[in-house]
């Protein structure tokens, strides 16, 4: 008899135990939703300048009202190699500091593919790294692209920049297409 009422408790004890790993809720999660979520970048522009491994990614001018146009961020974190006047898009790795640029660190840097521009020999990443490696910036500044074309007649590029920051104001250059 106390044989049996221990196998008794016993399956009780076992049968509450195992109940009880049934009642957390769960979720139904969209795999597409989440999917869409983990592919939006922090955001997207031009490398404007670099420091070892920190690079500025700076939106460009826009005339579509977005309202997004010359937001600045320093991204810590990116991986090695020359990325001045290449387009990217940056996901960050926690929290973004917000002071003008802001400050955050990356958790992926991927370059976009700029489309080949018919008859020029240059990428655009490649003249407007030309045009940044001409500037005078002062370390308070940020330079935001405004214009960045090719003219196939005269065989040069021209480069349309503002500058925020301690000297305000536009500067403009052209460069040759030549690699």
């Amino acid at each position: 008899m106390m044989k049996m009422r221990w196998m008794l408790g016993m399956f009780m004890v076992l049968s509450l135990s195992l109940s009880a790993c049934g009642l957390s809720e769960t979720k139904e999660v969209d795999q597409n939703e989440v999917e869409a979520e983990a592919s939006d970048p922090d955001m997207s522009g031009f490398v404007m300048d670099q420091d070892e491994d920190s690079i500025l990614v700076v939106t460009p001018m826009d005339d579509d009202g977005s309202g997004d146009e010359g937001r600045a961020m320093w991204v810590s974190g990116a991986p090695e190699g020359l990325w001045v006047g290449k387009q990217v898009e940056v996901w960050v790795d926690g929290d973004i500091a917000e002071s003008y640029p802001e400050q955050a660190t990356a958790e992926k840097v991927q370059e976009l593919e700029m489309s080949e521009v018919q008859g020029a020999d240059l990428k655009a990443s490649e003249a407007l790294s030309a045009a940044l490696s001409e500037t005078e910036q002062e370390q308070a500044d940020v330079l935001i692209v405004s214009l960045l074309s090719f003219d196939e007649e005269s065989d040069q590029w021209t480069v349309k920049l503002d500058r925020r920051g301690t000297n305000q104001g536009e500067w403009k250059t052209t460069v040759k297409d030549e690699k």
